[in-house]
């Protein structure tokens, strides 16, 4: 019997997959930790916004945008999570000129202070930290009308002494200007993440937290965005997310940003204010500093902080 459990779960996609009552049956869930401060301040509805290195995260599609801007871009991000646990990431995108296409790297982590062992018989033993690490390497490149990416990822958790590897695909489209509503374009994306086999720590194998993603771009005017994503998760019910950002130029390369966003899962998971989020951003030159605030209810705040540069 136990036997036909692991192996049930040892499959890309978990039992009762894309349903709440999938929930708790993947593993390497430090990937479901969003990167960027500015994707979490909307609420995690960045698919067809994105355009930056961070785009390795979202979609790797969004990579070709600097190929339109003909710089290199870097991004550094720090969140701090609730309780002791922590998380951060970096990520590089490099045109290669001359209609070669973008490509990218990047690095994200997860970890928290140390934590106290207990035996079988309630004794306590030797304490651990948890460490989870993930590699991408990703390509972008703009095919007729529209823009695809892809990227591979090597992933790595450790826990208590065991320790267990895998590897995943991440791959996405955007298309700008698909259709209008008013006077402003609308641009759509899809995007799929953490497609590969499952991660076996110690004697359990877990399938890896997969998602797909069809995400909406509202150009509402050249200075505010309205945005829309819809997740489905192979661990959860689908959902939404909804986000609004308004920006602001001030001349001598100097602007700022504040945005507004709400995820309907983060809603509906956790006892009083959750749900919504709000950041705001300041680009100065070349450069840029963006911060979220997101709370998870009764479980308390969580705080993000990017920062990003292009050259």
């Amino acid at each position: 019997m136990c036997v036909a459990a692991v192996s049930a779960r040892a499959g890309i996609f978990p039992g009762s997959a894309f349903s709440d009552k999938a929930a708790g049956t993947t593993g390497a869930l430090f990937l479901k930790i969003p990167a960027g401060a500015r994707a979490m301040a909307l609420g995690g509805s960045y698919s067809a916004l994105v355009g930056d290195a961070e785009s390795v995260f979202w979609n790797p599609a969004g990579l070709t945008r600097l190929e339109d801007q003909g710089r290199a871009d870097a991004a550094l991000s720090y969140n701090m999570l609730l309780e002791t646990a922590y998380s951060g990431s970096a990520a590089l995108g490099f045109p290669l000129g001359e209609d070669r296409g973008v490509l990218g790297a990047a690095l994200t982590y997860f970890s928290q202070s140390s934590i106290q062992g207990y035996g079988i018989t309630g004794d306590p033993t030797s304490s651990f930290t948890p460490m989870d690490l993930a590699v991408s390497l990703a390509y972008g490149r703009v095919l007729g009308r529209v823009r695809a990416g892809g990227a591979f990822k090597f992933i790595r958790s450790e826990l208590a002494g065991a320790s267990g590897t895998s590897f995943a695909v991440d791959l996405g489209v955007q298309a700008d200007h698909v259709s209008d509503i008013g006077e402003g374009p609308v641009d759509l994306a899809a995007a799929i993440s953490n497609l590969g086999p499952p991660i076996k720590l110690g004697s359990t194998a877990d399938p890896l937290p997969f998602k797909a993603v069809l995400g909406a771009h509202w150009r509402i005017s050249p200075n505010l965005s309205g945005l829309l994503d819809g997740h489905i998760p192979s661990d959860a019910d689908p959902y939404a997310s909804f986000g609004l950002e308004a920006r602001q130029s001030f001349g001598s390369g100097l602007g700022g940003a504040l945005r507004a966003g709400y995820n309907v899962k983060d809603g509906r998971s956790a006892e009083g204010l959750s749900g919504m989020s709000a950041g705001g951003g300041l680009q100065i030159k070349q450069g840029r500093l963006d911060y979220a605030w997101v709370p998870f209810g009764d479980l308390g705040m969580t705080h993000r902080i990017s920062i990003g540069f292009k050259f």
